[in-house]
């Protein structure tokens, strides 16, 4: 018996990083900090994320670069000083933090890199696309030279649900969407946002009434069962 991979002519595995490489609550205990450390920034930047999301729901046309993506969060966040110091804000409130916590707080799911291992001997193309941005957080995972794309959203522009990221990876691997499974753990990011390009999509950390993800080719409750039922 082939597995479900096989069996649906799939030749790339796509992941999401936060949340479906090791738990969420990681991530948001760093932004707890940070918000207490800069609240006012950290408050709204978080509020400007989720109107961006709304916002980049709607495919856009072209790729935006980092700076152009900035000045959207500017113009979202009503930013009146300079392009500048909206930057060094960024950096002091949000990134530089980010970067010396993810070392100590991160850790990785059970039987992640020996499932990413499998996968790459059985001939899957691998890819990560998150939506916040990449810095080391792959080489803290232990995740590190797995991987064939690696990305954040941001780097074309856009946050997920949007179709952009997810096409622009396809273009870049040589991938058909049907022929790619994106994994993660948000209906509403990764499972939207992938099957609007035609792509598979796998929902995992999730479980009860499946009749609430219709668009999910696949639910499950972990990566215990990953490899059992996407691999082998």
């Amino acid at each position: 018996m082939m597995s479900w991979a096989t069996d649906n002519a799939i030749r790339a595995l796509c992941f999401d990083i936060d949340g479906t490489f090791y738990p969420k609550w990681q991530t948001n205990a760093y932004l707890f900090r940070s918000a207490l450390a800069h609240p006012v920034f950290s408050l709204r930047y978080n509020s400007m994320r989720q109107r961006m999301r709304t916002l980049d729901g709607y495919d856009g046309s072209a790729d935006l670069d980092e700076e152009d993506f900035r000045r959207k969060e500017m113009l979202l966040l009503g930013w009146k000083k300079s392009y500048g110091e909206y930057v060094a804000m960024y950096e002091k409130c949000l990134k530089e933090p980010w970067d010396r916590t993810m070392k100590t707080c991160l850790k990785c799911f059970d039987h992640v890199r020996e499932t990413l291992e499998l996968a790459r001997d059985k001939g899957f193309v691998l890819a990560a696309l998150s939506d916040f941005p990449i810095s080391h957080k792959l080489e803290v995972l232990g995740l590190d030279g797995l991987f064939d794309f690696v990305a954040s959203t941001e780097d074309f522009g856009y946050l997920k649900p949007n179709g952009v990221p997810f096409r622009r990876m396809l273009e870049t691997l040589g991938i058909r969407p049907h022929e790619a499974l994106y994994v993660g753990d948000s209906y509403r990011k990764d499972v939207v946002g992938g099957s609007k390009v035609g792509m598979r999509t796998l929902l995992v950390g999730k479980s009860g009434d499946r009749s609430r993800y219709p668009l999910a080719d696949l639910v499950l409750t972990s990566w215990h069962s990953f490899a059992r039922m996407v691999l082998v």
